[in-house]
């Protein structure tokens, strides 16, 4: 306990600035523009993992960013060198301060995953679904008489009446059938009975699983009149829809009825052998678009399409035999999100708008390849790695081009992200430390028995360790302590701060929702929530890059840019992530969030 006391003060000195969120919010008041002129309009886009030390770099070199949205918005704008983000550095965290200018401790939201205290002992809640304790701007705006419209930003999902803007699109809910590679073999094809299609070789039939009662048919066919058999194309039938004829290394959209909405698969035809000895068929996950009111849904099925769903990292991940696919998953979805955004922009029934893409966070999760830790890699593969983390920031601008675009000259933009990105070397169990030293009892699905005496919430870069009531928490704490701060990964502690929930203000994490112990990992070590037994608390992580770490890092900061009337043109070294509330609350002539923290000097 002694050494987190010494620890708690050298972070409450490091970290007073972080305090100025306790102060109350000064009241602003709406700017007053010449007679007709049009009312402020603000937007506020979040490009999830977009950091703001890489971007700088990416500015610098002339080849990069070929776009150009980011160099337009910095150069008729503010362009800070990064924005501090919270501790931790998450997304779901990050974003709601965004949006309420208050700290975890606040909000209430301190991970991308809590403990469920409506539910039994070990059960978990996303942070992106957890109530919010402080008002949000899209709450003070509409308070104050303004339209506004959420588009996937975190928070605004419509679940609740705080949770809700005028019109929202929210992030679907988990895939309702998951993706699938189809390995087929010359067996696997039947002659075309009725009515085939032109083929210079017999036109041949398979059918594939889909959907629970449905299945896409693939006619194999022959395109070359060489007196060969060379089956080089397929024409793919899904349930709806039309017919459309593919070549190796095409996609297609396969779409299922639903009386939810448009749904649908984007699929690929990844291989075919000209015998037909082999053909490899992806089908991606069924999704839907998610939004309210029921309307603005329809339109957006009507005119953008099916939710396309995020890149897949268990078949197309870093690991696997080809990445270049959730490259193209990525590019595909952040476009889609980009022309949902534009339609929104386009209603012109709002004030405030809040938009959010993923991209650059997908990619860099996935790819990021810069520590000689991370074994495995040529140094070819680590190189071409690295380049499609980076890829990530090329569709992210041109996003942010067509977003800049589409606004008028009289409308301000923010442009901000929730964290940086850090090279990850190892991964951790924390729940397998406790299974070890007793503390966890696992299920008969390998999941965290309630009758366990602590359990730990793993995101990213942060555990939250959460003791069971029950248990005796004089004698349990102390030695969960002693069990984490005793592991070493090659020969070190992979513990950046081990802290107790009471001692955890200067983090800004001292908070109910908060573990009753708290660690952060070092940056380039993640964490687990999972059990595993077989191999130990230590493995290699799945993807190459994390965060959730503490907000001292460099490569943790995130970006931020704003242009518009009343904004002033330069560069700056950093804002902090819990003023952008009050920064955009000022520039759409309303108060701020009634928890949001002052503008610094």
């Amino acid at each position: 306990m002694a050494g987190r006391r010494t620890l708690s003060g050298l972070l409450l000195a490091a970290s007073l600035p972080l305090l100025l969120q306790c102060a109350p919010p000064r009241r602003q008041t709406r700017r007053a523009g010449p007679p007709g002129a049009p009312a402020p309009r603000v937007v506020l886009a979040s490009f999830d993992g977009v950091a703001g030390q890489r971007l700088a770099e990416l500015l610098d070199d002339p080849a990069a960013l070929s776009a150009g949205g980011y160099r337009r918005v910095a150069a008729r704008g503010l362009h800070a060198g990064h924005s501090v983000t919270t501790t931790p550095s998450l997304t779901a965290v990050s974003h709601v301060t965004h949006v309420t200018g208050a700290l975890p401790q606040a909000t209430g939201i301190v991970a991308n995953v809590l403990r469920n205290v409506s539910g039994p002992f070990g059960t978990t809640i996303s942070g992106f679904d957890a109530p919010i304790r402080a008002e949000t701007l899209w709450q003070a705006a509409r308070r104050q008489g303004r339209r506004t419209g959420v588009m996937l930003y975190p928070g605004g999902d419509g679940a609740s009446p705080e949770r809700t803007a005028d019109f929202g699109m929210a992030w679907p809910p988990a895939a309702a059938v998951e993706p699938t590679i189809h390995v087929l073999d010359a067996a696997a094809w039947a002659p075309v009975e009725a009515a085939p299609p032109p083929s210079f070789s017999p036109a041949r039939l398979a059918v594939v699983a889909f959907a629970a009662t449905a299945g896409v048919s693939l006619t194999a066919i022959d395109g070359t009149d060489d007196q060969r058999v060379n089956y080089d194309r397929m024409i793919i039938e899904a349930p709806t829809g039309p017919r459309v004829t593919v070549r190796p290394g095409d996609w297609f959209p396969a779409e299922v009825a639903s009386e939810e909405g448009r749904t649908g698969a984007w699929c690929k035809l990844l291989a075919l052998a000209p015998d037909l000895s082999r053909a490899e068929i992806y089908l991606g996950a069924l999704h839907r678009s998610v939004g309210y009111p029921r309307d603005f849904v329809r339109t957006l099925d009507d005119r953008i399409g099916f939710w396309p769903g995020p890149p897949d990292k268990v078949w197309f991940g870093a690991r696997s035999s080809r990445p270049e696919v959730f490259l193209e998953q990525a590019e595909r979805i952040s476009e889609f999100i980009t022309r949902a955004q534009l339609l929104a922009l386009g209603r012109g029934d709002w004030d405030l708008m809040l938009l959010y893409n993923p991209v650059a966070d997908e990619t860099g999760h996935e790819f990021l390849m810069v520590d000689p830790r991370q074994r495995g890699y040529s140094a070819e593969g680590a190189r071409r790695l690295g380049a499609y983390a980076d890829r990530g920031y090329e569709i992210a601008d041109r996003s942010l081009r067509a977003i800049d675009d589409a606004l008028r000259p009289e409308d301000t933009l923010f442009v901000t992200s929730d964290h940086g990105m850090h090279p990850l070397w190892a991964e951790v169990f924390p729940n397998e430390i406790l299974r070890r030293g007793g503390f966890v009892t696992a299920d008969a699905a390998g999941g965290i028995a309630p009758e366990s005496a602590a359990f730990a919430v793993a995101s990213s870069g942060i555990v939250h360790v959460y003791l069971n009531p029950s248990a005796n928490a004089a004698v349990v704490l102390p030695a969960v302590e002693r069990a984490f701060r005793q592991l070493r990964v090659d020969g070190e502690s992979p513990w950046d701060v081990v802290v107790a929930r009471d001692e955890a203000g200067p983090l800004g994490l001292r908070a109910p929702e908060s573990g009753d112990l708290i660690l952060i990992a070092r940056p380039g070590v993640g964490v687990s929530r999972s059990l595993r037994p077989e191999t130990g608390p230590v493995g290699v992580p799945p993807g190459l890059g994390g965060h959730g770490y503490r907000n001292v890092y460099p490569r943790l900061h995130a970006s931020f840019l704003a242009a518009g009337p009343g904004i002033p043109r330069g560069r700056i070294p950093e804002v902090r992530s819990w003023e952008i509330a009050a920064r955009v609350a000022a520039a759409l002539g309303i108060e701020p969030p009634r928890h949001a923290a002052r503008l610094s000097p």
